[in-house]
């Protein structure tokens, strides 16, 4: 059980600084003005847009 401890908390330790960072390259694309991550957006709408969000027939 140790060893998963020591891990889960090397892993965090390194990655603490990163928590206050904004987003970088495609993250504002992706995630933020992604309207497939609206309430919103149905189901069915999830399968008809690509990773952008953008309609696949555009």
């Amino acid at each position: 059980m140790w060893p998963e401890v020591l891990l889960c908390l090397f892993s965090s330790a390194i990655y603490f600084n990163s928590l206050g960072c904004g987003f970088v390259f495609d993250d504002v694309s992706a995630i933020r003005d992604n309207r497939d991550l609206r309430p919103s957006t149905s189901l069915a709408e999830l399968f008809k847009n690509d990773f952008w969000g953008t309609p696949m027939n555009e």
